[in-house]
């Protein structure tokens, strides 16, 4: 990977944000956090990232994406309020074990995504993918 024309390796780049996540601030806890896979390398393996979303912060980094690393993470967190995510799979039984009080809610990519399926299978099965028109096919007569 190249970042501002500097060779950069991946490791390094998990590196740096492992460290910057592990620093301790003076500031509050976090409240509303989004969690999300990311790809070590695509279709064969997948971690986890723990994102504050109020700071923009990166708080964590999982090497694996299973329900008992985020739930463990999520008891020592009893701050959360809020979980950002996909809503469904692992990590909602993640944040249902690990932090029952937080609201689950689901992030903008996922409800665009999900509203563009849903969109797509409607116009599917109303038959208007074949191409067909919108209007009816009768002729408008233009009065002059």
């Amino acid at each position: 990977m190249r970042q501002l024309g500097m060779p950069i390796s991946d490791d390094t780049i998990l590196r740096h944000l492992k460290r910057n996540a592990s620093q301790v601030d003076d500031e509050p806890p976090a409240r509303i956090i989004g969690i999300d896979d990311w790809s070590w390398r695509k279709s064969w393996r997948y971690g986890t990232i723990i994102v504050d979303l109020e700071r923009r912060k990166v708080m964590d980094i999982f090497e694996d994406r299973s329900v008992a690393s985020v739930a463990q993470w999520l008891k020592r967190h009893p701050s959360i309020e809020i979980v950002s995510g996909d809503r469904c799979g692992l990590y909602a039984q993640a944040a249902r074990e690990g932090a029952p009080q937080a609201s689950q809610v689901a992030d903008r990519f996922h409800l665009m995504q999900n509203l563009r399926l849903a969109i797509e299978e409607q116009i599917s099965l109303s038959g208007r993918a074949t191409g067909r028109a919108l209007l009816p096919d009768q002729d408008i007569e233009m009065e002059s």
